[in-house]
């Protein structure tokens, strides 16, 4: 049985139930947050748990009108759940496995990458044991049973119990981390021999240098300035 076969089974066991108001306690409980439980997948479990002879309905048949229809358990239900429920509570389970993979192999990561981890993850942590505390408190103010507001309570001693672990964690493993690492130095200019320099135009080198000012335009030479003869006056030449 899955976690969310049992979390809607367990819900109707308190009491027959519509589908609709089977969503709003569920919201309520906050079982989302630890089971997949989305609006279409809940109507998915109810017909599962009825076509396995758990649960049954009355009212207008039809996957339509799921949410319409009253759902109770029947006394195989009830056995199985029992059975699933002395088995939860008599077992421990193995918490946060992928994060222990994580710690076994912190050595590939850099201490800035670490810290960087640990200070988001203990966020989270913070994050979710503020939730659980709310909807806790949200419970005991409504009146919600003993064994409902349980439920919420060991979710924030667990998270409480994380944070507090992992603070005293980071703080170990700060004594023993190796320094940072320094930022490598930029290199040095190499030496270019001025042959393989760059030169541009405005470079006073450059032999590509134009001048910043334009010469004056000299006019054009008359014919006799071009041949070199002194012009001979028109008296004269008659």
């Amino acid at each position: 049985m899955t976690d969310a076969e049992l979390a809607v089974l367990s819900i109707i066991a308190e009491g027959p139930i519509y589908g609709y108001d089977l969503q709003t306690v569920i919201a309520q409980r906050g079982l989302r947050a630890w089971t997949q439980i989305g609006v279409s997948s809940m109507y998915y479990v109810l017909e599962k748990l009825a076509r396995q002879g758990l649960v049954e309905a009355s009212g207008t048949p039809g996957a339509d009108e799921t949410a319409r229809r009253q759902y109770r358990i029947t006394s195989a239900g009830f056995g199985v759940l029992q059975t699933a429920v002395a088995d939860l509570i008599s077992t421990p389970r193995e918490h946060a496995d992928e994060f222990e993979l994580g710690l076994a192999n912190l050595h590939v990561l850099r201490p800035n990458q670490i810290r960087a981890a640990f200070a988001a993850y203990r966020q989270e942590l913070g994050a979710r044991l503020a939730q659980a505390r709310e909807r806790q408190e949200a419970l005991q103010n409504s009146g919600a049973p003993f064994h409902v507001a349980a439920m919420l309570g060991h979710r924030a001693a667990m998270l409480a119990a994380e944070l507090a672990w992992m603070s005293q964690f980071v703080d170990a493993w700060e004594a023993q981390a190796p320094p940072d690492e320094a930022p490598p130095a930029p290199p040095e200019p190499a030496d270019i021999p001025r042959m393989k320099q760059l030169v541009l135009p405005q470079d006073p080198d450059s032999p590509h240098r134009r001048a910043t000012r334009r010469a004056r335009r000299t006019p054009p030479a008359s014919p006799t300035e071009v041949s070199g003869e002194t012009p001979t006056p028109p008296d004269e030449a008659r």
